[in-house]
């Protein structure tokens, strides 16, 4: 291998670690940032259209339970206000927090809102 070779090959390496240290700085900022402990908890729905109450559990883990059911899926985001999670038909579920108190979910699969109305744990 010549010298020009062996300095091409030893920058790319050097410009692919950067970038990937980059990228693992800006996700661990946005970790410290934010903290899911709001949305942990047992906590009653209402269905926005029908009044219909349903329960929703999330676990520490973010696993999601409504009335008894797991619902698979992962975390897409997460910000000081707002979780976003992707189900396992690739439908997002958002969870919106005000004052640091989840006040409503969104489920894209069926275009509905859920008015948070309670704290089971309280």
């Amino acid at each position: 291998m010549s010298a020009k070779d062996f300095f091409q090959t030893s920058r790319t390496k050097l410009q692919k670690l950067m970038r990937s240290s980059q990228r693992l700085s800006k996700h661990s900022t946005n970790d410290a940032d934010y903290s899911p402990m709001i949305f942990i908890g047992s906590w009653k729905l209402r269905h926005s259209e029908t009044d219909r109450t349903h329960s929703l559990v999330i676990g520490p883990d973010l696993t999601i339970n409504i009335d008894h059911h797991t619902i698979p899926c992962k975390v897409v985001s997460l910000t000081a206000d707002t979780l976003v999670l992707l189900d396992h038909y690739g439908y997002h579920i958002t969870i919106t927090a005000n004052d640091n108190t989840p006040v409503k979910l969104f489920d894209e699969a069926d275009d509905v809102i859920y008015y948070i109305i309670s704290n089971t744990n309280r």
